[in-house]
Order: C-alpha cells, then structure tokens, then sequence
C-alpha cells in the first residue's frame, strides 16, 4: 500500500459469509493484526462494519458501500451480471492454504528464498515444481491450461524453455538461474512427447535472448526424488 502510494486497502470479504472466518469478530481480529485495522475497506458489507479512515476522510462516500451479509452469493453474482462479469471463480472455492500440495510449495519457497515476491507466490498454483538443489526451482506445465498461465506469469527475468519439434510442457526458471539450465532442459524432455531414449532440441529464453540446446530426459527416478 504505501509502496504504489494507496491510501487504503480493499477486500471483497463479505460479514457472515464464512463462519468461522467472517464474523464481526473474525473480521475485527485479522484488521487489527494486519497492522492496518483502519485501513481495510470492505466494500461489500461496509454498512454494517464501523467507517473506516477513508469513509471518514471522505476519499469514500459510504453511502454508495454495500451491507451484503450472510451466506448466500445472489446479490453478489446479480452484480456480476449487472457489471457484464461472467467468467469468475466458482463461490465454493476454499482459500489455497488449506490445499496441501499448495502448502508444501509455499514452505518450500519460504525455506529457500527470503526475497520473494507476488511473482513467485503466483507461480506456485501452476506445474509441476522440482529443486534438486539450492540452486533455484523449476516449474514444469503439466498441461495446456498450466502452459498457458505459466507462460502469461512468465517475465523477462525468467528463464523459459519449451520443446522444438515436439508437443511438450512450458518450463520456467524463476529469476533465471543459468546453472540450472541443463537439468531444466532434461525436465522439459522428459514431460515432453519426445521418445525417452533420444536426444532432442530445446529452446531457452532469457531476457531477450533466445538459444536452442540440446537435451536427454531427465530419469524418472530423479523425477520423483526431487518434485516438490
């Protein structure tokens, strides 16, 4: 917030909607220790929560904030309709900490990087992840829908791989480590449709480079040892 110069922060939690986490109380407790109770604006239920200090200031007309509360989702998907938003998530969906697979990836990450960014947490809910050292992780897509969000998350900074001739996953290298690039290359190789036993070509992408090396798959049990 203060470092894009915001002055509050907005979140679509509705009063009731969860029980256990979206009470009054619930919803007192995780503003207060966020650090910033007078700063989180929700927007949805704001008419039955206390102004916040911009409702106070008047940088928002609290009379146009809403007073949804309970569990059910009409009001809130009626408003989609009215603002033309039809592609959104389905309500039933759990908060990502709560999936084991996620989990393991963010103490991962935790444990071996301690300058990571909404990038990094981005990449976590796509591919498969391998570290076979400290060197850095590898994501590989596991499918067409991960290639695809993989490759739109993708930065410059990154290193890319994918396959020449063959249908195959898109890899990423967050940050870019070049000393992974060998065992990245072997990975994409191996969840590729290339046949396991031959060598074959590999494109890498950085910054505003583009090379192509040449690769063998990388061997199951290596696979599995280091899969996160």
């Amino acid at each position: 917030m203060v470092e894009t110069g915001a002055d509050f922060i907005l979140t679509g939690e509705v009063l009731g909607q969860r029980p256990m986490s979206q009470g009054k109380q619930s919803l007192h407790v995780v503003a207060k220790n966020s650090g910033f109770p007078d700063y989180i604006l929700r927007p949805l239920s704001a008419q039955l929560l206390e102004p916040t200090k911009a409702e106070k200031e008047g940088k928002v007309d609290r009379s146009l904030l809403l007073s949804i509360q309970g569990r059910g989702r009409k009001e809130q998907m009626q408003m989609a309709a009215d603002f033309g938003i039809s592609n959104y998530a389905p309500p039933a969906g759990g908060c990502l900490l709560t999936d084991p697979m996620f989990t393991r990836r963010l103490r991962d990450l935790f444990s071996h990087q301690e300058d990571y960014d909404i990038h990094d947490l981005d990449l976590l809910k796509y591919g498969r992840h391998f570290r076979a050292d400290d060197q850095g992780k590898i994501i590989v897509g596991r499918n067409n829908l991960d290639n695809e969000k993989l490759r739109g998350l993708s930065t410059d900074d990154d290193l890319v791989l994918f396959m020449a001739d063959f249908p195959g996953p898109h890899v990423v290298v967050p940050h870019g480590n070049e000393a992974l690039l060998p065992l990245a290359a072997s990975l994409c190789v191996r969840y590729s449709d290339a046949p396991a036993d031959l060598e074959a070509d590999v494109i890498c992408q950085h910054k505003n480079s583009s090379r192509t090396i040449i690769a063998k798959a990388a061997a199951k049990e290596y696979c599995e040892r280091w899969i996160i």
